[in-house]
């Protein structure tokens, strides 16, 4: 009976030891494992959590098409200046289709040259009568007077001039239209609207005050008043646009109107400085500019349709 006591004895106390092991292992394997899955959930969780709570975390854009021209869209984006939201940013942005129409001018030329400095001198001459002087390079140097909206008013010129033997040809000049998609606040959608409507505008009063100043229906002191105004309301687009931070998709698109529009500021402050008595050389300036804001309006769609 004793030797029985003692032999159960050592058994529960075998026991005892075999279960405190047991329980040792398995609770390391517990807080080993615990502590791995935590780590593995952590990883896997926290990326989803801050990308929910970071109002900064944008899903990543779609590759853009840069051509925008007849079915296909060129897109740009506008995003927060300095990667910072102010209160402006804060709206929401959308994604919106800009259609920009063609525009076809009709020029009245004077001569084309193979010669630079021929055209050149020729356009001089023409200066000095009211003319633009304006030598437009192709695969000629062409020496134009005026360019006109309606073909009608090109004819109705040539045929003047002919009246007066004088030889000139019309030279048809074509500005490409695009489609575009921008996304940016609703303000700043129609701030690039705004701006090509403003162009279209401005060009269509140049060709008025040209016509009148010519016509002698308004003065030369109120042809620079009105270009003034033109350039006036151009230099606030500008530094409209100039608030305007870019990705590189869009730098093309922005930069390039606002050189176009910096450009054309500093063409009309010359007219201004002129002497406002000689209507011929005012006329002359003013004819000048505006081929030019044509042209380079031209050589800016092609860029941006490319």
């Amino acid at each position: 009976m004793r030797y029985s006591r003692i032999r159960r004895g050592r058994n529960q106390r075998r026991y005892a030891s075999v279960l405190i092991v047991l329980f040792i292992i398995f609770g390391g394997i517990y807080f080993f494992t615990a502590g791995t899955m935590g780590k593995f959930m952590s990883e896997f969780i926290t990326p989803i959590l801050k990308s929910r709570q970071d109002p900064n975390h944008l899903e990543p854009q779609g590759t853009s098409n840069d051509q925008g021209i007849g079915d296909e869209d060129t897109e740009f984006v506008l995003p927060s200046d300095d990667d910072q939201e102010d209160e402006e940013d804060q709206r929401p942005r959308i994604t919106e289709s800009i259609n920009i129409g063609a525009m076809n001018f009709y020029g009245i030329q004077m001569g084309a040259f193979n010669d630079k400095e021929n055209a050149r001198s020729a356009a001089e001459q023409l200066k000095s009568k009211g003319g633009a002087g304006y030598v437009l390079e192709d695969q000629f140097s062409r020496v134009m007077a005026m360019m006109f909206k309606s073909e009608g008013d090109a004819k109705a010129v040539r045929e003047q001039l002919k009246n007066q033997s004088i030889e000139s040809q019309i030279y048809e000049l074509k500005c490409s239209g695009v489609d575009m998609e921008i996304t940016a606040s609703s303000e700043k959608i129609e701030g690039i609207k705004s701006t090509f409507s403003l162009l279209r505008e401005k060009l269509e009063v140049m060709e008025s005050i040209i016509k009148d100043l010519d016509n002698d229906r308004i003065t030369t002191e109120q042809a620079i008043n009105k270009i003034i105004a033109i350039k006036d309301d151009i230099l606030a687009k500008s530094e409209q646009l100039g608030q305007y931070s870019v990705t590189q998709e869009g730098s093309q698109v922005l930069t390039g109107l606002k050189d176009l529009l910096m450009g054309q500021v500093d063409n009309l402050v010359e007219i201004t400085q002129g002497k406002m008595s000689d209507k011929v050389a005012v006329s002359s300036k003013i004819k000048y500019t505006y081929i030019d804001m044509i042209v380079k309006y031209k050589i800016y769609m092609d860029q941006i349709t490319k």
